[in-house]
């Protein structure tokens, strides 16, 4: 698809609704599910945010000189971990237009140990992760407004927060322009014991800021309901990884 015309087509469009909701390691209550799209019910949250990751790394493979997301980091197993317990915690939402999942991120309280310093950490903030939108809707906003909805997100759990923070792929440069772009500012490069290949450490203020007059993204009320648990949950073991490839944190 091209997503320069997509982006142009959706643009024209009246205020077009994303709704996002947090990811669960359940299915949705029945009734729920009876309005869900036939091609997603059989699939738990974490699958999607794991398909909406792979798309993104099959784009990146293909048009962009990055290792970012090349193979799970640090082994599959360890990736679907990451997920599952970012879910568990219930840091992740999931953006959907209609039924359709485009896009995520997770949202963090704290910051990582070995790469946030003790002094950078005294101060309240937001930290974002795995903040994906599928290319299909790719350049008109949506990117932006996601990092926007995401800091408001967070804030409202850490009312103190005065910063929102990520930490990006190391040698993926055009990202790094991307959120300057954004208002991030660099902070530093480092490295982790587990030697985490997402390094580049940016922040910007989290300006006080009311919601836009017409939100493409709009908290759904789904996120509440109550849930039916799908059964025992199978964890990938590590017979069914490859060996701890180099990669990228995801």
């Amino acid at each position: 698809m091209d997503t320069e015309a997509g982006a142009r087509q959706r643009s024209r469009a009246p205020h077009p609704r994303y709704d996002i909701r947090l990811a669960r390691l359940e299915e949705p209550d029945l009734a729920q599910q009876a309005k869900t799209d036939i091609a997603q019910q059989d699939k738990a949250d974490i699958d999607l945010v794991l398909e909406l990751i792979d798309h993104a790394a099959d784009w990146l493979r293909d048009k962009k000189n990055t290792t970012q997301w090349a193979r799970p980091w640090p082994s599959p197993y360890g990736r679907w971990k990451r997920v599952h317990d970012a879910i568990r915690d219930e840091e992740t939402w999931l953006l959907f237009h209609g039924t359709r999942p485009i896009g995520t991120v997770s949202i963090k309280l704290e910051g990582h140990e070995e790469l946030w310093t003790p002094e950078e950490r005294e101060t309240e903030a937001v930290y974002l992760h795995r903040l994906v939108i599928h290319r299909d809707y790719a350049g008109g906003g949506l990117g932006t407004e996601l990092i926007d909805w995401a800091g408001r997100k967070g804030a409202s759990l850490q009312p103190d927060a005065e910063l929102v923070r990520i930490d990006v792929w190391t040698d993926n440069g055009e990202l790094h322009d991307y959120y300057r772009r954004q208002g991030f500012k660099d902070v530093a490069v480092r490295t982790t014991s587990d030697k985490t290949p997402s390094g580049a450490l940016f922040e910007k203020p989290l300006e006080p800021s009311a919601p836009a007059a017409h939100p493409h993204i709009v908290e759904s009320q789904l996120a509440r309901v109550p849930r039916h648990p799908i059964g025992p949950l199978v964890i990938p073991g590590p017979k069914n990884s490859l060996p701890h490839p180099a990669g990228s944190r995801s």
